[in-house]
């Protein structure tokens, strides 16, 4: 008996993990991927649809036609981006004695290498909720009760997208009384951050919209 419910605990399990990996899109590796219409009526109303295009194509057969996935690739590409700046970010810090950074500049590198920081987590979270929506998108019924849940749950994401872009936008902030020949670090950062800034306006834009429909 032991047995048989050790075996049924674990069939449940990975049935679990089975569906949460399934609603996660995975984007194309085939080449260069055609964008569906439904993905390119989404970027249009995004702040840079061009770029949304772009990096969202790659994801348009694993999307279909769900938001939840889509907004779900838009926050992982954003996250992936996120990670990548950070990680320029900090060893631009690291190497501010190296380098002759003036103070100001090294202190504003390691101030925004910690901003980009916290935007990472925040990220991670959203990306995580919306991988739950696109479960419960998949296997809910239009009742009251699921809507309500999806709502919740796409309210937390644009609270947490939006902190990502408040500290993205800090990070830049803190660059704006360091000297034009400081060494480079401002235009250095900035190569870093314009991106992700836009990357994360269009997630966010995405996730305005979905909400408009729940």
């Amino acid at each position: 008996m032991a047995r048989s419910l050790s075996l049924l605990l674990l069939l449940v399990a990975c049935f679990l993990v089975a569906g949460a990996t399934a609603a996660r899109p995975a984007p194309s590796t085939s080449g260069a991927a055609a964008i569906s219409s439904f993905v390119r009526s989404w970027c249009a109303g995004t702040e840079y649809p061009a770029l949304c295009d772009a990096t969202l194509a790659p994801y348009s057969a694993a999307v279909g036609a769900s938001p939840a996935k889509l907004a779900w690739a838009a926050l992982t590409v954003t996250l992936s981006a996120a990670r990548n700046a950070t990680s320029a970010v900090r060893s631009i810090a690291a190497r501010s004695s190296s380098s002759h950074l003036p103070p100001v500049a090294a202190e504003a590198a390691g101030d925004c290498a910690s901003e980009l920081g916290d935007g990472v987590d925040a990220l991670r979270r959203c990306v995580d909720a919306m991988a739950r929506v696109a479960v419960g998108e998949e296997s809910s019924s239009t009742a009251a009760a699921a809507r309500r849940k999806v709502r919740f749950e796409v309210d937390n994401v644009r609270t947490w997208a939006s902190a990502a872009l408040t500290d993205d936008n800090m990070c830049m902030e803190g660059f704006k009384g360091e000297a034009a020949g400081g060494g480079g670090a401002r235009e250095a950062v900035r190569g870093h951050i314009m991106g992700l800034l836009h990357l994360t306006a269009n997630a966010l834009g995405i996730l305005n919209a979905m909400a408009k429909q729940i």
